[in-house]
């Protein structure tokens, strides 16, 4: 989105963009809207062209002052109820009314939604994520290009603020989104070295198939290792804190056929989304990169496509994991935590305060919180749960904790052949069981586990976007980490 900051009301090619309470008449700026309305605001809501229910849209054409013009409305509801999360939904819902309507140029009326200075990051976020375009090589495809104007000087800094945060997840949903004879370990290196090269104390360090080989990383090598497109183990270190670092670990599974457990035919479509994880991550790592924030950061992505070719895991294969544990492959479909496991043991050399990982891991996941709730599980006590929980109440996204106790730990290693095995094929607490498997990597550093499986893509519309890849947790981690209680 573009913004015009020398607004000029008398621009008839204008809409007009206005929030409306249910006790609109006690609204600071009531008189200068009515004043607009030529004193018959009280009139159009009474005669139902415009209405104040939440998230109701009206759009008519209005006479403002001596023009005719296009106004849209979107309700607000009660003004004791209304939210930043509400005012969100409301303002990403009318984004999406101007877009439908191929609207380019509208006049926001700010403080008919809000005059806190929040609310202009809500408008540069919403600006940004709610008329997000899937990408995508349509002939005919035009990006959609909406230019807001304000009727009222506006912090600026706040809306850029929003702004680069709604960037960083699009960026994130972008990389979802590329098909996988286009997005694969070697080419996502490149598109993660041209975001984040060059940027101010940004490092990046990446491992080839023959590095990891060499080093040891059995796990993701042997996962990768079935593809004509080799893994890549990439860590991305984002400095400018003293502080000890936040490692972020991302499962970035380019492509899963599922390996010598191959899916089913319906199961392979949308797997192109099973790096959702690592993507998720750099959108994080873009987030906190771009607005310059004062924190340690390390992200440790594994790349890897999971095919089926002469020299891929078979079931029955035994491997061996950087940090030395020999791992029985039961079924070749459950490569996410293989890779997790060695990038773990990579985010553990850096000495981090906390490790958090991100994956579209399991079904069971699904089957137990459904597409709204991301699954939390963790090795520590109730504090560092209740921090983050708090934070993703705070941006409107859905978490919630599931169990990992010793009963999953002893079926992790119910093998006679290696150290653990990496499913154990019953169709029960398949989330749990994962989760206990990468815990085995932790070497009893903090650690949460966001099983993602089910809210990395919006099921359907709603006022944060389209049906598609929804760059779940990366605004519910930026606030944990800016927080900073793990440090407490």
């Amino acid at each position: 989105m573009k913004y015009n900051f020398e607004s000029n009301l008398n621009d008839n090619n204008k809409a007009i963009v206005i929030g409306v309470k249910e006790d609109f008449e006690n609204d600071s700026n009531f008189e200068e809207l009515d004043a607009l309305f030529n004193g018959n605001f009280k009139s159009y809501i009474d005669a139902g062209v415009i209405q104040s229910k939440f998230k109701k849209i009206e759009s008519s054409s209005a006479v403002l002052q001596t023009n005719v013009r296009k106004v849209y409305t979107v309700g607000l509801g009660k003004s004791e109820d209304l939210t930043q999360l509400k005012l969100q939904e409301a303002f990403g819902t009318v984004l999406q009314a101007l877009k439908k309507d191929k609207v380019t140029d509208a006049y926001l009326y700010v403080d008919s939604f809000s005059s806190d200075d929040d609310f202009l990051y809500d408008v540069g976020l919403m600006g940004e994520i709610s008329v997000y375009e899937p990408f995508n090589y349509k002939k005919d495809f035009k990006p959609y290009e909406l230019t807001l104007s304000f009727n009222k000087e506006v912090n600026e800094d706040k809306l850029k603020e929003g702004q680069q945060a709604g960037e960083a997840m699009n960026f994130s949903r972008n990389l979802s989104e590329m098909p996988p004879n286009v997005l694969y370990p070697e080419s996502l290196v490149e598109l993660i070295e041209k975001e984040f090269s060059g940027k101010d104390n940004v490092t990046i360090s990446v491992k080839d198939d023959k590095t990891l080989k060499e080093e040891g990383y059995g796990l993701l090598h042997s996962v990768g290792d079935g593809s004509e497109r080799k893994p890549r183990l990439v860590t991305i270190e984002y400095k400018n804190s003293d502080k000890a670092p936040v490692a972020l670990v991302g499962k970035g599974i380019t492509y899963d056929s599922g390996g010598y457990s191959l899916k089913p035919r319906t199961g392979m479509v949308s797997m192109k989304y099973d790096m959702s994880g690592a993507a998720n991550v750099l959108g994080m790592m873009k987030t906190l990169v771009d607005q310059k924030r004062a924190v340690n950061v390390v992200a440790v992505l594994a790349l890897a496509e999971n095919m089926v070719k002469g020299n891929a895991n078979r079931p029955d294969d035994v491997v061996i994991a950087k940090n030395g544990l020999s791992v029985e492959i039961t079924n070749t479909d459950a490569e996410g935590r293989l890779v997790l496991g060695d990038a773990v043991t990579e985010a553990i050399t850096h000495k981090p305060v906390v490790i958090m990982d991100f994956a579209t891991l399991t079904g069971a996941v699904i089957g137990a919180l459904g597409e709204s709730r991301t699954g939390l599980f963790t090795n520590q006590s109730r504090q560092y749960l209740e921090d983050v929980l708090k934070s993703s109440e705070k941006v409107g996204e859905k978490l919630w904790h599931l169990p990992m106790d010793e009963s999953d730990e002893a079926a992790v290693k119910d093998t006679q052949v290696a150290d653990i095995l990496n499913s154990n094929l019953r169709p029960y607490g398949g989330a749990s069981f994962a989760a206990a498997f990468i815990n085995q990597f932790t070497e009893d550093y903090p650690w949460l586990h966001f099983d993602i499986a089910g809210t990395s893509q919006f099921a359907k519309q709603n006022a944060y976007g389209p049906k598609a890849a929804s760059g779940v947790m990366i605004r519910t981690v930026v606030d944990y980490i800016l927080d900073g209680s793990m440090y407490d």
